[in-house]
C-alpha cells in the first residue's frame, strides 16, 4: 500500500512538473522579447527584471530635444520641478507657473504683509491641480473663501505632480519656508507612500518622465537623504546599463532584481508571468501599512515636516487626498490600509480628512467617473477641489493675528 501511495506521488508530481513544462514552453512560443527583454504574450506585457532601457532612451532624447518648451524641467535637488513663467491650458482653462516656480498667475514677497494670513500647501498633482484650470485648484478656493469671510489671505500652491513625501518635504525646505508662511498646508495622497521608496521614476511608470529623484532611507533610525543631488537625464542610460552594481539599486523598491536577486525561479517567464499577475508591487497593500519600508518612511517624513514647519513658527495642517479605492473602502465601513499614518498626523497637527462621509445617497456621485469629481487619471476632478476646501482649517482655527 506505502508502495502503491508513493507510485502514485510519483505520477502526480510527474504530472504537474510536464504540465509546468508544457506552459512554460507554450508562453515562450506565444511571447516575443523586445529589446530590453521584456516579455509580451497573449496580448499582456509582463516584466522579467528587464529595465527598459530602450523606452527610457526615447523619453532622454524627447525631453533634451524639447527642454526649452518643457512645463517640466530637471532639477538637482527636488529632480524635477514647474518651469518657470509658463501659462499653458488645462482643463477648461489655464495652468500659470510664476518666476519661482508654484502654480500662481503673479510673483509673491517673500514676506507676507503685516495684515495678510498667508497660507502655503505642498504635495503632488492632488493640490498643484493637475487637469483644473488655475482658479478651480483647491487652494485658489480657500482664497477666495477666506476673503469672502473678510480674512486678508494668500495661498501659495508648492503642489508638483508626481511628487512623493520626500519631495514635497524638500521643496518646503528649498523654497516654502522662504515665503514665511503662517500655515503649512501638506495634502497627504496615499500614493505618496509608494513613490518614498522609489528613485527612478521610469521603474515606477516607465511611460514617465525620465528623471531620477531623491529619497530618504531610514539608516539607524534616522532620515538619511540618498541621490542628492539627482542624476540628470543623460547620465540615466549608463546607469541603468549597469544597474546592479548601482549604490542606488538597494534603496529601489520597484527595480525587480532587488526582490528576484538569486531566487531559482528567476529563468522562468512562467514564473515571472504568475509574479507579476498575482504580486504586483504598485498594489502591494503592505507599501502603506505600519512596518513597510513605505509607511514607516511616510512617518519619519511628515514628523520631520512638521518639526521644521512648527520651528519656522507656522502651524502645520495635514490634509488627506485619498485615493478613490480607498474612498471605496471607506463606504463598505473599511478603513485604509494607512490609518496608522493618519492617527500619527493627528498626533502631529491639526488634522483635516479629506474624506466624504459615506452616505449610500452620495456614494454613486462621489465615486462615478463623470469627470466632475474624478479626472481619468485618477486625480481630483474640479468639483472635489471644491468640495475640499470647505473641510480645511475653519475661522476659528486660524492664528489670532490673522482675525
Amino acid at each position: 500500500m506505502i508502495k502503491t501511495a508513493a507510485v502514485n506521488a510519483l505520477i502526480a508530481c510527474s504530472a504537474v512538473m510536464l504540465t509546468l513544462l508544457l506552459l512554460e514552453l507554450g508562453l515562450r512560443l506565444a511571447g516575443d522579447v523586445d529589446g530590453d527583454g521584456q516579455v509580451r504574450a497573449f496580448g499582456r506585457a509582463f516584466s522579467t527584471n528587464a529595465l527598459p532601457i530602450s523606452q527610457l532612451r526615447v523619453r532622454i532624447d524627447e525631453y533634451i530635444e524639447n527642454e526649452k518648451w518643457a512645463t517640466i524641467v530637471y532639477d538637482p535637488w527636488l529632480g524635477w520641478a514647474p518651469s518657470p513663467n509658463r501659462v499653458w491650458q488645462e482643463g477648461s482653462g489655464n495652468y500659470s507657473v510664476n518666476s519661482d516656480g508654484m502654480r500662481a498667475t503673479r510673483d509673491y514677497t517673500r514676506e507676507p504683509a503685516r495684515d495678510t494670513l498667508r497660507i502655503a500647501v505642498f504635495g503632488d498633482s492632488f493640490t498643484e491641480g493637475k487637469e483644473v484650470a488655475d482658479e478651480h485648484t483647491w487652494p485658489q478656493h480657500v482664497e477666495r473663501r477666506l476673503t469672502k469671510a473678510g480674512i486678508r489671505a494668500e495661498v501659495l500652491n508648492f503642489g508638483v505632480s508626481a511628487y512623493g513625501m520626500d519631495q514635497a518635504y524638500l521643496r518646503w525646505q528649498r523654497l516654502g519656508k522662504a515665503f514665511a508662511p503662517d500655515i503649512v498646508i501638506f495634502g497627504l495622497q496615499p500614493e505618496n507612500l509608494k513613490r518614498n521608496v522609489n528613485v527612478f521614476r521610469q521603474l515606477l511608470n516607465p511611460p514617465g518622465m525620465p528623471f531620477s529623484k531623491p529619497r530618504f532611507a531610514l539608516i539607524d533610525h534616522e532620515l538619511t537623504l540618498l541621490n542628492s543631488p539627482t542624476l540628470p537625464p543623460d547620465q540615466l542610460i549608463a546607469t541603468f546599463q549597469d544597474f546592479a552594481s548601482n549604490p542606488l539599486a538597494r534603496w529601489e523598491y520597484y527595480y525587480g532584481g532587488r526582490q528576484a536577486a538569486g531566487q531559482w525561479w528567476t529563468f522562468s517567464w512562467l514564473a515571472h508571468f504568475f509574479s507579476n499577475r498575482l504580486g504586483s508591487h504598485h498594489e502591494d497593500p503592505g507599501i502603506y501599512s505600519q512596518g513597510s519600508e513605505g509607511g514607516e518612511l511616510g512617518r519619519a517624513i511628515l514628523s520631520a515636516f512638521a518639526a521644521d514647519a512648527q520651528a519656522q513658527g507656522s502651524l502645520f495642517v495635514v490634509a488627506h487626498l485619498p485615493l478613490r479605492s480607498h474612498l471605496i473602502r471607506r463606504f463598505e465601513g473599511r478603513d485604509p490600509p494607512y490609518k496608522f499614518l493618519l492617527d500619527y498626523a493627528r498626533e502631529l497637527s491639526l488634522h483635516r480628512d479629506g474624506r466624504a462621509v459615506p452616505s449610500a445617497s452620495r456614494r454613486e456621485n462621489l465615486l462615478g467617473s463623470t469627470g466632475a469629481l474624478w479626472r481619468g487619471t485618477h486625480t481630483l476632478g474640479r468639483a472635489s477641489h471644491q468640495r475640499l476646501d470647505r473641510r480645511l482649517p475653519a475661522r476659528r482655527d486660524l492664528p489670532t493675528h490673522a482675525l
